[in-house]
């Protein structure tokens, strides 16, 4: 099946955001693809997949500057007082650090990259930076953050096109 130009038109301009906002977390990819939706840009294959790779791509760069640059200055541990928090926050804290341990190892790494990709959680952007920090290949890394991406953003593309119909 080929891609008319509005298609092709909207997937590079979905990639390219995809990229920014998988490197610029201010910039919110759900909130494109749902705008994208709503106001009928495009159809929802195009835009998710695009955001879709296009994030994936930017996580493997993050993967890749972590891995080769760890002695970059905008890489290096900076030091933040510590701010009181209560025992919710600090059990999801907890929660959340062990599940980031975890993905340096063999046998639970990819599993969380791919919870992480899909979900949310624990958040990609912090497992993008541990596993380029671990010895995980980044083949395997690109490969399941592109699928649990393009899962994670043709669902939410294919809901939104679909709230009319309900």
């Amino acid at each position: 099946m080929l891609l008319g130009w509005p298609e092709l038109l909207a997937l590079l301009t979905s990639l390219a955001f995809g990229v920014v906002s998988a490197i610029v977390p201010i910039a919110n990819a759900e909130a494109y693809v749902i705008a994208s939706q709503v106001a009928a840009v495009a159809g929802p294959i195009p835009v998710a997949v695009g955001v879709g790779l296009g994030q994936s791509a930017g996580k493997l760069l993050l993967f890749v500057a972590v891995r080769r640059g760890r002695d970059f200055w905008f890489v290096r541990r900076h030091h933040r007082p510590e701010r009181p928090v209560g025992p919710v926050r600090t059990r999801i804290r907890a929660f959340l650090a062990r599940l980031l341990e975890l993905v340096g190892t063999n046998h639970w790494g990819l599993p969380i990259v791919a919870l992480a990709a899909v979900i949310g959680i624990p958040p990609l952007y912090a497992v993008a930076l541990v596993a380029g920090a671990s010895r995980m290949r980044a083949l395997w890394f690109w490969l399941v953050v592109a699928t649990g991406r393009v899962t994670r953003f043709v669902l939410v593309a294919l809901g939104v096109a679909w709230l009319p119909f309900w």
